[in-house]
């Protein structure tokens, strides 16, 4: 039997108290529970003998903090491990909410970003959820919404689903809701190669006309010098950002994206100035370094190329979501999300660096349509070499170049920026175990 004033000091935001209520409820599971607080931020360890289930763990502590009405706490951090192991086998932070939120319906997530609950993870959320009674119970003085719910059946989802079971957000004015602060579904498997790449073409497929419009706005910006770059880069963030909110159930319209993101037209910009510097310096220091290596031993050559060509690929995925924090973060500037890119893709270059060489190789055969053209026009070139012949042809073939690359660039340029999105949402959850929140 709780002391009488436990709940009222776990209403009050106090750490011992809290702990008390949790483990009472998980006695009868083995699990333990460490509750310490910083400021308005509450820190949850759960611990047992295997490691606690994510999904059911923080379902129940959320719901909980809900019901409890604590003022005094923002923040939830809840960590989970194997008893007797120093290091955290997951994390996921979330912000108390004024009442329970709204969970969806697991079944209706994209199963082939493997969001999905596991038999494993839908047994261990019911086996939990069958033992954890209601606070209520076990306090001399039961009060309405003071009891730590029972873990419920579904964790809220958030993943891409296609455009004929959403609404449309290009069309529909910004709105918030109790499902899209739910944390997002993460996917607990390595960053997959063929799960991001398939799961962009999809959103690209759905939101093909939108997302073409905006690259075909960017193509015309970017005819102008200095400035029209700025804002082709700014639409390039509209895109990214607009994607994450599709990804992440948060939906925003193109023109509320756009409104928040002119501010920082010029972010942009110089983000992509010092990437293009850092690219250019690494780029001459590999140049230098192979070219003294080949110049000793010639037959290395091909070798040579090759490392620097990996050397050169791997510096560049930490770089391949730089926009995405400028796009999503607040007021980051342009050598924190650098420095943010970098962070965020220590220990998943090699998946970027798959992504992207997928990206390439599905992209060559749309350019190989659109450069059908030239293709047609060279072999005229061969047939009659004359300079009459050579003059008309490149009169020809100038022209065509031109429109063949500004229209390659038009279908390909929405793609990578909704690569670089998933890529950048996958990566905030699983390194910050958090549902991504867009700032506004």
């Amino acid at each position: 039997m709780a002391e009488p004033n436990t709940l009222k000091l776990a209403k009050q935001g106090n750490p011992k108290a809290i702990a008390a209520m949790i483990n009472r409820s998980l006695r009868a599971k083995h699990i333990i529970a460490k509750v310490n607080r910083k400021d308005d931020c509450l820190q949850v360890l759960v611990e047992s003998a295997q490691i606690p289930n994510q999904k059911a763990m923080v379902s129940f502590i959320r719901q909980g903090l809900t019901k409890l009405g604590v003022e005094t706490i923002k923040t939830v951090q809840v960590y989970g491990r194997q008893k007797g192991q120093d290091s955290f086998a997951w994390n996921q932070t979330f912000e108390i909410e004024s009442s329970p939120p709204q969970v969806a319906d697991v079944h209706h997530s994209d199963p082939d970003l493997n969001l999905h609950h596991t038999p494993e993870d839908v047994a261990a959320e019911n086996d939990i959820s069958s033992d954890v009674d209601d606070i209520k119970s076990s306090v001399s003085e039961p009060l309405p919404g003071s009891n730590f719910a029972k873990v419920p059946r579904h964790a809220a989802a958030g993943g891409y689903t296609s455009s004929h079971n959403r609404q449309p957000s290009d069309n529909a004015s910004h709105r918030s809701t109790h499902s899209s602060r739910s944390q997002p579904r993460q996917p607990m498997k390595p960053l997959s190669v063929g799960n991001v790449v398939s799961a962009g073409l999809r959103l690209y497929r759905d939101r093909f006309k939108l997302y073409f419009g905006l690259a075909f706005q960017a193509f015309l910006w970017g005819i102008v010098p200095i400035y029209g770059w700025a804002k082709l880069y700014q639409i390039q963030g509209i895109i990214s950002r607009h994607a994450i909110s599709e990804f992440a159930e948060q939906p925003e319209t193109i023109e509320s994206i756009r409104n928040q993101l002119d501010r920082k037209m010029w972010d942009f910009w110089t983000a992509q100035i010092l990437i293009g510097l850092i690219a250019f310096a690494v780029n001459f220091g590999l140049s230098i370094v192979s070219g003294i290596i080949v110049g000793i031993a010639s037959s290395l050559e091909a070798i040579i190329n090759l490392v620097t060509l990996g050397i050169y690929l791997w510096v560049y995925a930490h770089f391949f979501i730089t926009e995405l924090p400028l796009a999503v973060e607040g007021n980051i500037k342009p050598k924190a999300a650098i420095n943010r890119s970098w962070e965020l893709s220590k220990g998943f270059v090699p998946n970027i660096m798959g992504i992207i060489a997928v990206g390439t190789l599905i992209t060559i055969p749309l350019g190989l349509i659109v450069f059908i053209p030239i293709l047609i026009t060279i072999p005229t070139v061969l047939i009659n070499p004359s300079p009459e012949a050579l003059i008309t042809a490149l009169g020809m073939l100038v022209p065509l170049l031109v429109i063949s690359f500004a229209c390659m660039g038009l279908l390909v340029m929405p793609f990578w920026q909704i690569i670089k999105a998933l890529i950048y949402y996958d990566l905030r959850n699983r390194r910050e175990g958090t549902g991504l929140q867009l700032h506004h």
